[in-house]
């Protein structure tokens, strides 16, 4: 199966993710349109660009599922009237979750200058057998992290410093090599717009196979 068929689309650090069953968005961002169409929503963090209410008003339904941190869960209790059944609450020390509609959440460590362990949260979603782990903001992929299709954030000025170094590293760390490399999290912030198509340029010359999603 070809991984990216569940992809619908990436967009800075928010990933959606579709296969008839369910659809599922990792950290909703500057959305066009409003399907309400969300299965599940997983925030990944409280910053402004990762968790925006305007953009879980455009996507939420009434039986809409939700995995973030407590203080984005409390957030969501208050501002948006969520009722905190449907509302998981995670960190990177919680084992996995497994939903009624076939998918899997594993979060995972995500650490940072800007992000202190425990404020979020990398996040592996497994969807039709398929495994895509969402870094999330960090400059550490979790090592032990087994995916298919690693999305990496790469700005370079909030996360992974000097990426096309950095990136490349932690990836070579990791104990099992991801089958395919997408670049994230790049674009929003001023001279970041080539990061993506120059660290697609490294990991391709190590032997990676890398797909850029981020029109």
């Amino acid at each position: 199966m070809d991984p990216l068929k569940q992809i619908r689309f990436v967009k800075h650090g928010t990933v959606c993710l579709e296969n008839g069953e369910a659809v599922v968005y990792v950290d909703p961002y500057d959305l066009d349109g409003e399907p309400h169409d969300a299965d599940l929503i997983i925030i990944t963090h409280a910053h402004s660009d990762h968790f925006s209410p305007v953009d879980i008003e455009k996507i939420c339904k009434p039986d809409t599922c939700y995995a973030t941190t407590a203080e984005v869960a409390a957030q969501l209790e208050r501002h948006l009237q969520i009722d905190d059944a449907y509302i998981s609450h995670l960190s990177c020390e919680m084992p996995a979750l497994c939903y009624e509609f076939g998918v899997m959440v594993m979060p995972v460590e995500a650490e940072n200058v800007n992000h202190p362990l425990g404020f979020g949260f990398g996040v592996i979603v497994e969807m039709s057998g398929v495994r895509y782990y969402m870094s999330g903001d960090t400059d550490r992929l979790a090592q032990d992290a087994d995916c298919d299709v690693l999305f990496v954030a790469c700005d370079g000025i909030y996360n992974m410093p000097d990426p096309l170094n950095l990136v490349p590293r932690q990836i070579e760390a990791m104990d099992e090599r991801p089958g395919l490399v997408v670049p994230y999290h790049y674009g929003l912030f001023a001279g970041t717009e080539q990061n993506g198509k120059q660290l697609a340029k490294v990991l391709k010359e190590r032997g990676y196979k890398v797909k850029l999603l981020i029109k």
